[in-house]
């Protein structure tokens, strides 16, 4: 009743009757460029949106694009939104498949989407009054990168739906400490306007499953989910990790992760011993030209100039003949297969090795993190267990790109330098320059 009132002393036409805390998306649009509208579910944050352009383009001629990562996905669910609402309010709109169109004022609303590998496919973006990105959680830091700067024409705005799922999302941290962002976070109690079904299906979610709860009603970050690899603040705190200035080898480790389809990159590491029990990572270079050559050019010169004790790269598929052709060339190569065997008899395979290792030089304070893209990528990285052997894996790649959009690049050339840390020991010195894996603190669990 309050809701109602305030309304109708506001008087908002029946089309904006969004929840209160709403309010500002319309009385403070002209303040902002940046809209950043986040919760969970039965909040009304997506209705709310969509609302508010379709009346914008009723009072003037405005061009707005909608978009989610896959195309289709926003037009099976947006543009329905926008139907429903058109019919609903008897709105003045010519609705076709790929667009709508304002009959009187000639505002346009078309669908894009911005999956990873299509990014660069921006054309038509540069004359947009808004852009609308619902689902944002999707969204990968490169293509933030360069869907933001494109929306540059004067007074334009870009607004953001989402739930994150981690806490290092990327549209997240774009825009939330900056002064020309409206950040709104809302959850399905502060919207007035939910229906009791949703409310009752809440409240049942949250007596069998709490974490369920947190995350879809309550829009809070999925990082301390049971089956994630490593949570948040252990990842937090060793961006800030400092370390004993005593006597330690000088060791480092050079990794390197090969792009294996479009839109990946490859990722070279430097990882440097800087105490007896503390590695850094020191150094990450990326490309993304697909030449074989040219990938293998950039790795001699990176080897020649970091002087590393030893390499390890992806072997896997496309990487096979490169890390093939460094291991005839360089000195100290190390060929790592994801899917071969564990070296620990509890872990599904070399893959699962290797991010366990990871886990445990973040829980144990042991890891320097330097590169944001890595962080970012271990937050989002799960665990699962075979139901026929029990033994524990990481999701693979095909799983990752799928959830995430991305492959986890960053992530997977740290873990393998961990893994070379780990179970290549006899390339590193202690610092009397003798191989001797006793000296060294981390390994001091494992029978080797």
């Amino acid at each position: 009743m309050q809701t109602k009132k305030l309304i109708a002393a506001l008087k908002l036409p029946t089309i904006l009757n969004i929840p209160p805390k709403l309010f500002p998306l319309i009385f403070d649009f002209n303040k902002y460029s940046l809209f950043l509208i986040e919760g969970g579910r039965g909040s009304a944050k997506t209705h709310s949106v969509g609302r508010f352009i379709l009346y914008l383009g009723e009072q003037r001629k405005i061009k707005v694009c909608c978009g989610r990562v896959i195309k289709d996905s926003v037009k099976h669910s947006v543009l329905a939104l926008f139907k429903d609402l058109i019919d609903e309010f008897k709105l003045d709109y010519d609705v076709s498949e790929n667009q709508i169109v304002h009959r009187k004022t000639g505002s346009v609303i078309f669908f894009k989407g911005f999956r990873e590998q299509e990014i660069v496919n921006i054309k038509g973006l540069e004359g947009v009054d808004i852009l609308w990105i619902d689902e944002a959680e999707t969204v990968t830091k490169r293509a933030v990168d360069v869907i933001v700067p494109t929306i540059r024409k004067p007074n334009s705005k870009i607004i953001f739906t989402m739930n994150r799922y981690v806490k290092s999302d990327a549209v997240y941290q774009h825009c939330v400490s900056r002064s020309n962002c409206l950040h709104i976070h809302i959850i399905y109690f502060e919207n007035p306007f939910c229906p009791q079904k949703l409310i009752d299906e809440a409240e049942e979610c949250k007596r069998l499953n709490m974490a369920d709860y947190n995350h879809i009603w309550l829009g809070l970050p999925l990082e301390q989910g049971t089956n994630y690899l490593v949570a948040s603040d252990r990842i937090e705190a060793a961006k800030n990790l400092k370390w004993n200035n005593e006597r330690h080898p000088n060791n480092s480790v050079m990794a390197l992760d090969l792009s294996a389809s479009g839109g990946d990159l490859c990722v070279a590491k430097r990882l440097i011993q800087r105490s007896m029990s503390v590695w850094e990572e020191a150094e990450t270079i990326t490309w993304s030209e697909a030449d074989t050559d040219i990938t293998k050019g950039k790795v001699m010169n990176l080897y020649a100039k970091w002087k590393p004790n030893f390499l390890i790269g992806d072997a896997d598929g496309l990487g096979y003949p490169i890390m093939c052709s460094l291991k005839n060339t360089l000195e100290n190569v190390v060929l790592f297969r994801g899917a071969l065997q564990p070296k620990n008899l509890s872990n599904g395979n070399a893959r699962a090795d290797g991010y366990l290792a990871v886990k445990e030089m973040l829980e144990s304070g042991f890891l320097k993190l330097n590169c944001q893209n890595t962080a970012r990528q271990l937050e989002y990285m799960k665990t699962k267990w075979s139901p026929n052997s029990g033994k524990v894996y990481i999701l693979d790649k095909k799983e990752i790109r799928k959830e995430q959009n991305e492959s986890p690049d960053f992530a997977d050339a740290l873990m393998m330098g961990i893994y070379g840390i780990y179970y290549y020991p006899q390339y590193l010195l202690n610092d009397t320059g003798r191989n001797n894996l006793q000296d060294f603190k981390l390994f001091t669990e494992f029978d080797e």
